[in-house]
């Protein structure tokens, strides 16, 4: 590799990466409508030796005027806490990475369904809740767009006690629950990262966003957008790695998930940019490739390629 294929990380921004730990490398999951197509492609994905297969949902389509010109709100998302129950059933190994919109659900159900899924996967899921972005989306599931932010803060701390907990008593502003319980409950605790940021803000996510994640997420988990601009992307995770030890919490412990769009970066740059975030102390780096290359065998072969090039590196 030449020092023109490698880019270098801000030694500001980089952490020193504890020794023995290994980068963990996945991807997205690409939109499927056949699920014979999707099977194909997810079997593939964990036989290539990927550790994390990530998804996002949309529960219904709502055309808005900021929706990006480049993803048609008609693409087949499918609602995550389903496909992860699919998904398990197809693969015996790989983690899963559920991205949920946890606002759209209430929170004892949420709790339960993420249970499951981890209990019947045999302790894979990686869940990552955010609030959002289609306001349209959640008004038509019921919930005020302004109070997501509130929202999501106590479903988060209601979920971890209904997890741990024989019985769970919770009264907050806009959460309540009363002597209820799981059953089962998981085995071990739940890891719950966050996403945030928006289309307009280039995937940045905004202070009490960040705020929120150092407070109450176990990891980050970088939005679409802001993988097109790794300066950028350094200066968000440096000012959470700040945040996080300001609220007395261990750095090394939390958690960052670095994207790379394999539609926008040549090949020959895959490995130089998969060492940038790996230098910049990322503990897991995921694969963009939602709108990628074609059908699964098309996908399947670029994952292999992306292996071969970059294999010694993870």
């Amino acid at each position: 590799m030449t020092g023109a294929q490698r880019q270098e990380a801000d030694p500001a921004a980089v952490a020193d990466r504890p020794a023995g730990r290994r980068l963990r490398v996945g991807g997205d999951l690409p939109y499927f409508d056949d699920p014979a197509e999707l099977r194909d492609y997810v079997q593939a994905f964990e036989d290539l030796g990927y550790d994390h297969l990530g998804f996002g949902e949309h529960v219904v389509s709502a055309r808005t005027d900021d929706w990006p010109s480049e993803i048609s709100p008609c693409a087949p998302w499918h609602e995550s806490f389903t496909q992860a129950a699919y998904l398990a059933a197809v693969t015996s190994r790989v983690e899963l990475t559920a991205a949920v919109l946890l606002p759209q659900r209430p929170v004892a159900l949420a709790a339960k369904q993420a249970a499951e899924v981890d209990l019947l996967s045999g302790g894979r899921l990686r869940l990552s809740v955010s609030v959002g972005w289609n306001r349209d989306e959640v008004r038509a599931l019921g919930v005020d767009p302004a109070v997501r932010g509130r929202l999501i803060e106590e479903q988060i701390e209601a979920m971890r006690l209904l997890w741990e907990q024989p019985a769970v008593s919770y009264t907050g502003e806009l959460v309540r629950l009363r002597d209820v319980a799981l059953n089962p409950r998981p085995v071990r605790r739940l890891p719950v990262w966050m996403g945030g940021g928006d289309f307009a803000g280039g995937g940045v996510p905004r202070p009490a966003v960040l705020d929120r994640m150092a407070r109450l997420a176990d990891g980050f988990r970088m939005f679409g957008p802001l993988m097109r601009d790794t300066g950028t992307g350094l200066k968000v995770v440096a000012r959470l790695r700040e945040l996080v030890a300001r609220y007395g919490r261990d750095e090394e412990s939390f958690g960052i998930e670095a994207r790379i769009p394999l539609q926008l970066v040549p090949e020959q740059e895959w490995a130089g940019r998969l060492a940038f975030w790996r230098d910049a102390g990322a503990t897991h780096v995921s694969l963009s490739n939602r709108r990628g290359a074609g059908g699964a065998d098309a996908e399947i072969a670029r994952l292999a390629r992306f292996v071969e090039l970059t294999r010694q590196d993870w």
